[in-house]
């Protein structure tokens, strides 16, 4: 498979191998879900042929075009599709996710492809793919390219890359969310079902929340990390960003497997124990979800008037719903959240992104880098070894403290709680607003999230609370993002399935 130029020039009429092309169908963006193009192949209504000729004609259509770095071409996506149906004739032996198209996020190695987190200069030719794009290509994904970010995964907003600045789908002057920019673009446009993503400080959770899609951030350890470059290697996490919550159950149950190469991955002992966990909607657990919110006066302060607006109005929904239970703010500790969210880029832990590129920019140096990146890079210096190991001595007091506000897996009648539910973000800039002021107002977006993989959590943001309009006029999208022990992945969709489906919108 060997990558591409950005060239959006249909393809030819005829494959190498003498295949005609047909007209493509045309698939609107609300049916690019893993679980409808499943419904239309088992109805023989299409084939994967179909779909990535769709594909490719958005693609082209599409007017953001920094929304990708390298594509596959057209061709080879089509050669692909043409093997699995010849692959799989009989419906029933079809794997799971036969012939849906999907993109990864260029820090992920793809083998023949360049890796260039953004960054020419930082740029290689991978030479193996990772294991977690491996196993959805074994599961008959179609891949589809490689989609922008921001400059060495660091950023919550997409306006940091040399190929350009992936807009919100709702109102181009606004910021797409990064640093998995391409990736939810190429998502919440209709170009593919789902997107292979990360989440160090937010980088899934902000972009899915600005665009309206679902953003799953899993247990860290259990879906590979190998394969990709690490921007914080002991809080990297791999993700799925989807339309759905139902296409991102469907991508998870193929990406999630103990991976023996990976250093930080759970073994199987500890994925057995997680999986034993009674889940929140056993009959035994009474069904009923107990949750907590941040402080009020936090969230007034973090939250722009509209966002605060809605979620207010969300707040209100969820006290009307039988399945969920709120603690008192007095009963709930928030404090070790938001003192482990100050210490991503205000403690030695920055330094890990120094520890990642060590060898490149002590090759190149940092005059390659985007101007907000080498500011952030010269931030992270200076940091020794005694802060540093004061640093980890104090994240793990806080990540105890944290772990006591939730209900005991082994006790469940114990108090505390099972879920936090927070804004997703605190606000949505303006592409103006952000380049005018690109490192407060980026760590304003990090407001409710950077704290989660450095406490060893598990989240998942969902669009809900309904609408604001932006200074254009456009309709843009609110979300909440629900945040629960290691192993809880599935409860938590669940939650935010039924969230979607209740009138929080």
């Amino acid at each position: 498979m060997a990558p591409t130029a950005l060239n959006l020039d249909p393809a030819p009429e005829t494959l190498s191998n003498g295949f005609k092309l047909r007209h493509a169908v045309d698939l609107d963006s609300e049916d690019m879900t893993i679980e409808n193009c499943e419904r239309l192949y088992a109805q023989a209504s299409i084939t994967p042929s179909d779909v990535v000729r769709s594909v490719y004609k958005r693609i082209a259509e599409y007017t953001d075009k920094a929304v990708w770095i390298t594509l596959v071409p057209e061709s080879e996506a089509l050669e692909t599709a043409q093997q699995l149906a010849k692959q799989y004739l009989d419906p029933t032996s079809r794997p799971p996710l036969y012939g849906i198209p999907f993109s990864v996020k260029d820090s992920i190695d793809i083998a023949g492809f360049p890796t260039t987190l953004a960054c020419p200069s930082f740029a290689y030719t991978a030479t193996q793919t990772a294991p977690v794009v491996q196993r959805i290509l074994a599961a008959g994904g179609i891949l589809i390219g490689k989609t922008n970010l921001d400059q060495f995964a660091t950023g919550l907003n997409g306006t940091r890359s040399p190929y350009g600045m992936p807009r919100c789908v709702h109102d181009a002057d606004y910021v797409s969310g990064g640093s998995s920019s391409g990736s939810v673009i190429s998502v919440a446009a209709g170009l593919v079902a789902f997107t292979v993503a990360t989440d160090t400080a937010g980088s899934t959770r902000v972009p899915s929340a600005l665009n309206g899609m679902v953003g799953l951030k899993p247990t860290l350890g259990t879906i590979s990390t190998v394969g990709l470059v690490p921007a914080c290697k002991t809080a990297d996490c791999i993700t799925i960003i989807a339309r759905t919550v139902q296409s991102t159950r469907m991508a998870l149950k193929t990406m999630q497997g103990y991976d023996e190469n990976d250093v930080y991955a759970r073994d199987e002992l500890q994925l057995s124990a997680l999986a034993r966990q009674p889940s929140w909607w056993d009959a035994r657990n009474d069904c009923v979800v107990r949750y907590a919110l941040p402080p009020s006066s936090l969230v007034d302060a973090a939250l722009s008037e509209p966002y605060a607006a809605l979620f207010n109005n969300v707040v209100k929904r969820l006290r009307s719903l039988s399945f969920l239970k709120a603690v008192k703010e007095s009963e709930f500790d928030y404090a070790p959240f938001a003192s482990a969210n100050a210490m991503l880029y205000g403690s030695s832990i920055v330094s890990q992104r120094i520890v990642a590129f060590k060898s490149y920019l002590d090759s190149q140096g940092r005059d390659g880098l985007h101007p907000v990146i080498r500011e952030i890079f010269g931030a992270s210096d200076g940091f020794d070894a005694v802060r540093a190991y004061e640093d980890i001595f104090t994240l793990a007091e806080y990540k105890r403290k944290a772990a006591r506000q939730f209900r005991s897996s082994a006790s469940p009648s114990r108090g505390g709680i099972d879920v936090l539910i927070v804004p997703s973000t605190a606000t949505h800039p303006t592409v103006a607003e952000i380049l005018a002021d690109p490192i407060e107002l980026n760590k304003r977006l990090g407001s409710f999230t950077h704290f989660v993989n450095l406490l060893d959590l598990c989240a998942v943001a969902v669009p809900v609370g309904g609408t604001w309009t932006s200074k254009n006029g456009k309709a843009m999208p609110f979300s909440i993002t629900l945040i629960s022990t290691p192993g809880h992945d599935q409860d938590l969709l669940e939650l935010g399935q039924r969230l979607m489906c209740s009138g929080c919108n």
